[in-house]
């Protein structure tokens, strides 16, 4: 028998993902048809896994690192009841049975009789013997390990091909993630400042008449069915804004709840941080508690983030019973059945009677104290000490002091660079949004920090420090450096890192009187003058006379507008206030080629040579192309060039290529110079 490779072997071809050890989080997944994710989720995927695994180093098995962008909540005694619900089950005598898929009907109850408590009604109710006066039964409830896989199945079932989830930026990364690999696409509503980081119902109703309007064009010629938008994720409270929808907010709810009602949108009400709400009298609404939206609200409960169990892997789901349904048929297909301790901790944390009640009430009274608390901490130590409430200023002094002795007016002095967005006071949850857009255009070491993978190498380079940055949690506004810390971290880690963070920012160099960015589409014609000015002249005596002066600004300009969509993320552009310096224009090659990557063009305004752009320019591109996973370019320039020449010889290019060239009906000479991107960073600022 002829054996042609091992079973391993062939694996690892099918998986050569695999090839490569990881330390840190595993890989995001792929979509379940295995397409590319779509360019947005795209980046949300690449921000989470550099977070996670690329921008660490071979030391992190001898030598920790601080992750400031941990969702592990504060390091808290576990909520009393689960405990104790827990315990009676170990002690039922029932562990011996398999559990059923659905769910033992006597936790269902007391989970449904907590939500009826928390004023959940359905007003439209099935005609069952078992259905209460509020319109809902045990059969409107089901649970599983976590509300992540609840997440994942109702995508799957609500969802077909082509079909659009509508996600609000900021959000959880991963639930973006999740969306689209169920097998739905993802699309983003940016949850915008002059609307206090809170859903717009009129910008929200636009964003879906919009998707399915282009939806229905696209689609308007094909057999079967069109996709539409068919869920708003509404995560109450939001993770990473800590922004609150209570009672205070119920008219908004409401709006809400009817403009993806009267569209056919369900809601996905994501309620898992609704116990940290620091306002007890206005913690999250459901939008299922409000008469007539039971039926198109999905919600969303868990223990993770609030009780102390995370560890635990609970959560459960409250919806129509046509989803119940569903989900407990996938649950037997997928994983049989929920594990009954699961269920015997959700019932001791979710049930309405006055034992929970009170011992609730005295948990999260001291667990919301702490976190007002850290969430001061923390803003002393970005903003200073005059930034907060005064009550609060003793005890921060204090516990800085412990940790930091008589660097303390140092640390409380706050960060240089940095601070928090406006309209965004944190109001639940362990998380704050720190702003770093100062810092955009300084360097480090002669680096430019451009980029949020910059800041974040950065920060690990000086004192290994990471956290999430905006792009992993769709923050909306792109040209600001964004980062999502936790302040649920032990004490003393979170006073050493920021303390560590300043002094890393004081190390930071001036920025230069440019900025780099993507091209706009406003910038081609200044960039058509650059290019033919830069031809005029460079080639002046190596290029022909007659070619040189037929080149055309409008014509060229016209060029640079008809390619923009195909190349507005291939080229970088140095600009001063409005005007274009110089820009580079990059092509990722496919994987299969020679060389992975090619620097086409790079071209600075007469006026602005020898002072540092074109070096910045190419060091930019050289990052981006890193980022991508490419790890060579190729550089072609004509053998008379001499300038270019010694410019990238300069900077490490060896030449390895040599080719003819025509141009204008004449043929020339051209050298083929090599870079290995990442020996362009080996001194390793960046």
């Amino acid at each position: 028998m002829l054996i042609k490779s091992s079973a391993i072997d062939r694996f690892l071809r099918d998986n050569p993902q695999l090839k490569e050890r990881r330390f840190g989080l595993p890989l995001v997944g792929n979509r379940l048809d295995m397409e590319k994710f779509n360019p947005t989720v795209e980046k949300i995927a690449d921000a989470i896994n550099f977070y996670g695994y690329e921008v660490r180093d071979s030391e992190i098995t001898t030598k920790k690192d601080t992750d400031l962008g941990t969702g592990n909540p504060l390091k808290f005694k576990p909520f009393p009841l689960c405990i104790e619900k827990m315990k009676e089950g170990l002690d039922s005598g029932e562990l011996f049975m398999y559990p059923y898929t659905e769910g033992d009907d006597r936790i269902r109850k007391q989970l449904l009789d907590y939500v009826e408590q928390e004023g959940f009604i359905n007003d439209k109710p099935y005609p069952y013997d078992d259905v209460d006066d509020k319109g809902l039964s045990v059969h409107n409830i089901t649970f599983m390990p976590s509300t992540s896989m609840i997440f994942n199945i109702i995508i799957n079932i609500i969802s077909r091909p082509g079909d659009v989830i509508l996600v609000p930026g900021p959000s959880y990364g991963l639930f973006t993630i999740r969306a689209e690999r169920s097998g739905a696409e993802v699309e983003l509503i940016p949850l915008e400042k002059e609307d206090n980081f809170l859903i717009n119902p009129d910008k929200l109703a636009k964003k879906i008449d919009e998707i399915n309007e282009s939806l229905q064009r696209v689609y308007n010629k094909r057999k079967g069915y069109v996709p539409r938008v068919v869920a708003f994720l509404n995560a109450n409270p939001n993770n990473p804004t800590g922004k609150v929808m209570g009672e205070k907010n119920v008219e908004l709810l409401t709006k809400l709840g009817e403009v993806c009602n009267s569209r056919g949108v369900f809601i996905i009400d994501d309620l898992v941080y609704r116990d940290v709400t620091f306002d007890k009298d206005n913690l999250a609404k459901p939008i299922a508690t409000i008469p007539g939206m039971f039926r198109n609200t999905i919600s969303l409960f868990g223990l993770s983030k609030a009780y102390g169990l995370a560890a635990v892997r609970a959560g459960f789901v409250v919806a129509d019973e046509l989803i119940i349904r569903e989900i407990i048929n996938r649950i037997f297909q997928e994983i049989d059945s929920s594990p009954c301790l699961t269920g015997y901790a959700l019932a001791g944390a979710f049930n309405s009677t006055p034992e929970r009640n009170k011992k609730y009430e005295s948990y999260f009274y001291v667990l919301r104290s702490e976190y007002k608390y850290r969430s001061q901490l923390l803003k002393a130590l970005v903003d200073g000490i005059d930034s907060i409430d005064d009550k609060y200023k003793f005890i921060v002094k204090q516990d800085v002091n412990i940790v930091l002795g008589d660097k303390t007016d140092i640390a409380l002095k706050g960060l240089p660079y940095v601070t928090f967005p406006k309209n965004l006071e944190t109001e639940s949850g362990f998380f704050s949004i720190l702003d770093f857009t100062e810092v955009k255009g300084m360097k480090y070491k002669g680096r430019i920090i451009s980029t949020e993978r910059d800041l974040l190498k950065f920060f690990y380079k000086t004192c290994r420090i990471r956290f999430l940055v905006g792009q992993s949690i769709s923050w909306p506004y792109e040209d600001e450096l964004i980062g999502r810390v936790s302040f649920a971290i032990d004490k003393k880690i979170l006073i050493n890192a920021l303390y560590d963070m300043g002094r890393a920012l004081e190390q930071l160099e001036d920025k230069e009187d440019y900025i780099i960015r993507f091209n706009r589409i406003e910038d081609q014609i200044q960039m058509a003058h650059i290019k033919i000015d830069g031809w005029r002249g460079t080639y002046d005596q190596i290029i022909a006379e007659k070619y040189l002066n037929g080149m055309d600004y409008e014509e060229q300009a016209e060029r640079y507008f008809r390619s923009f969509e195909e190349y507005k993320d291939k080229v970088l552009v140095a600009v001063r206030d409005n005007e274009v310096l110089g820009y580079s224009c990059f092509n990722p090659l496919e994987l299969s080629f020679k060389y992975d990557s090619e620097l086409e063009s790079l071209y600075i305004k007469n006026s602005e040579h020898h002072k540092g752009i074109g070096s910045a320019l190419f060091k930019e591109t050289a990052k981006e192309l890193l980022s991508l996973g490419r790890r060579n370019m190729i550089i072609w320039c004509l053998k008379d060039n001499t300038n270019a020449i010694k410019f990238y010889e300069k900077l490490g290019g060896i030449k390895s290529e040599t080719k003819m060239a025509s141009i204008g009906g004449e043929f020339y000479e051209e050298y083929g110079y090599y870079f290995d991107l990442e020996e362009i960073d080996k001194d390793g600022s960046f």
